[in-house]
Order: C-alpha cells, then sequence, then structure tokens
C-alpha cells in the first residue's frame, strides 16, 4: 500500500529522495595484506595507518537517511488512498556488509526503516481533530540490497502496514525490485548529460491481506533521466513512466477484478542546494499524472495530479 510520491513544480537546485530513494554503495577503504596472507607492514606507522583506515571502513558501513516530503495526496499504486495533503516523514538505516560480497554479488547491505503518512488538511466535520485521525499509515520495514554484475542491482524488503488511527487493518507486503543500469549502452556521446533509461520490474507480494484474497502486484517502469547545468549546481531531472499491474488488487467498479491498474507518469527535480557545506542535504519536487483504468474503483476520476516537496538528509 506504500509507494514513496516524490513529485511537484518547482525547484531551483534539487534532489534525489528517500524513497526511493535506498540505494546507498558503502564506502570503502584500501586495506593492506595482514601478514598472514604474506603482506608485511613497512613500518609500525603504516600498520596504525591501516588500524585507523580499518576503523574508519567500519563507521561508513552505516547509512542514516531521514526526510519528509509534501504532497497534495496521497495515492498509491493507483488508488486515492488520502485525498488530503499530507506529509511523509521517513527514516532508513542501512548497514554495508562487504564480508557478503563474493563472485558478481557485491554491495551488500542490510536496510531497516519507516514511513508514514499524516494527513494536514483540516479533519471532516464530526471528527475529534486532537484524535489520531491524522495518522493514516505508520509502516516499518527491513530487507537485503546488493548489486548484481554491474548493471543489475536488486532489492527485497518486507513491509508491516499498520495504522494507529485504525484507518485499516494491518498486514504484509514483501517486495523484491531489480533495476538495470543501462548507462554503458549510451557510449561516450549520450542524448544528455547522464542519461539513462533505467528499466525496472518492482513486485509486491501481499500476505495476511484482511478480507480478501492476497494479491500480486507488478509495477514494470522505464525512468528516462538526465543532469542539468544550473551555474555551479546541477538539477537532476527524472520523467517516470510505469504501469500497475496485479492479478486481483483492482476491484471494478461494478464487481470483479482487473489486471491493468493505471498508467503513471510525470516529471521530478533533486539536486543538493549546498554540496560544500552542507553535503547531506538534498530537496525535490515535481509532479505526478496518474491515469487509472476508469473500470477500476480507484477514487480516481479520468486523471489526477499530484504535486509534491521534499527534503532528506544523508549522514
Amino acid at each position: 500500500m506504500r509507494q514513496f510520491l516524490l513529485p511537484a513544480l518547482t525547484l531551483a537546485a534539487a534532489f534525489p529522495t528517500t524513497a526511493e530513494a535506498q540505494e546507498n554503495s558503502p564506502e570503502t577503504a584500501e586495506q593492506s595484506e595482514s601478514p598472514a596472507a604474506g603482506g608485511v607492514p613497512k613500518d609500525p606507522e603504516t600498520s596504525e595507518d591501516t588500524e585507523d583506515a580499518d576503523a574508519d571502513a567500519k563507521v561508513d558501513r552505516l547509512t542514516l537517511t531521514l526526510g519528509a516530503t509534501l504532497v497534495t495526496s496521497y495515492i498509491s499504486r493507483g488508488l486515492v488512498f488520502a485525498a488530503e495533503a499530507s506529509v511523509q516523514p521517513s527514516a532508513r538505516l542501512s548497514v554495508a556488509v562487504p564480508e557478503l560480497d563474493t563472485g558478481p554479488v557485491s554491495d551488500v547491505s542490510f536496510h531497516v526503516g519507516t514511513w508514514n503518512n499524516i494527513k494536514i488538511e483540516p479533519t471532516p466535520g464530526g471528527v475529534d481533530p486532537d484524535d489520531f485521525n491524522r495518522f493514516y499509515e505508520d509502516d516499518v520495514y527491513a530487507g537485503i540490497a546488493f548489486q548484481l554484475g554491474e548493471d543489475w542491482s536488486v532489492s527485497a524488503t518486507y513491509y508491516r502496514y499498520g495504522s494507529i488511527s485504525g484507518a485499516f487493518a494491518s498486514y504484509n507486503d514483501f517486495e523484491l525490485i531489480v533495476t538495470y543500469d543501462d548507462t554503458k549502452l549510451w557510449g561516450d556521446n549520450p542524448p544528455l548529460k547522464n542519461f539513462k533509461l533505467s528499466p525496472s520490474l518492482r513486485s509486491v507480494q501481499e500476505g495476511s491481506r484482511p478480507n480478501r484474497r492476497d494479491a500480486l502486484y507488478l509495477q514494470p517502469s522505464i525512468t528516462p533521466s538526465f543532469d542539468v547545468d544550473l551555474g555551479t549546481r546541477s538539477v537532476h531531472v527524472a520523467v517516470p513512466l510505469m504501469l500497475g499491474l496485479s492479478d486481483h488488487y483492482y476491484d471494478g467498479r461494478e464487481g470483479g477484478t482487473y489486471t491493468f491498474g493505471y498508467f503513471r507518469t510525470g516529471v521530478q527535480f533533486s539536486g543538493k542546494p549546498a554540496p560544500d557545506t552542507l553535503p547531506g542535504l538534498t530537496l525535490s519536487a515535481g509532479a505526478d499524472l496518474w491515469i487509472p483504468n476508469t473500470k477500476v474503483a480507484s477514487g480516481i476520476d479520468g486523471h489526477h495530479f499530484v504535486g509534491s516537496l521534499g527534503l532528506s538528509w544523508t549522514h
């Protein structure tokens, strides 16, 4: 039920956000061979430097990302879950485990996090504004991510969806995302700076969904993206193109279920406003256009725009 919405309307220097955000490559420190492996330190000073490098590498294993995104409405997988404007705070901790790198598998990391949707518009009449009704969704998740070969990235994550306001009963999701990095296919003369398509397939299997069969959701996508230089700053521009498909996730307005749920596109801007003084800060803005299957009970009539503004801090 969760999809991080990253889109909106304006920005001068923006950035990639959490959502996605979710691909943290661990920094590595070059290390000398140990005497047991045949390497002999040149002198005690070199040995001490190596120990310091080892300590730094251990520190660099951890990556913490905190973020918040303001959206004009909350739509996920083509269904409207909150028509009101909402803020979506999140936190993610990734731990690099280079010891698990082997053969074609590299950049192995584990991650845990939380994601929330909090309505910020006035509550409907008759509803106590002081209770927890604004807290529509409160999720926790854990998973693993790694690089496969030079061009493929894989992420597998377990989600526990909940709502402290009781908006829906808790259930589980098991998500697998496979993405191909097509950068090398464009050679030395890409049509735009750092241009790539990033074809990806996201699959989500529901578990223990109350009051209905667990559904399998598929989201094939490509996201053409490139960088634009604005003075001394660089802005990343992405145009998502994706479909929502499922065996029985999409209920029909007049009964039954449908395989095709929606088509989504839009434009997203991202960048670092102060890379020298605040290298961990990223800003984002964009707009999404959702075009649903009109036979599906999606809560969308014809089409729907969602705007967003976001920020994140990575350390």
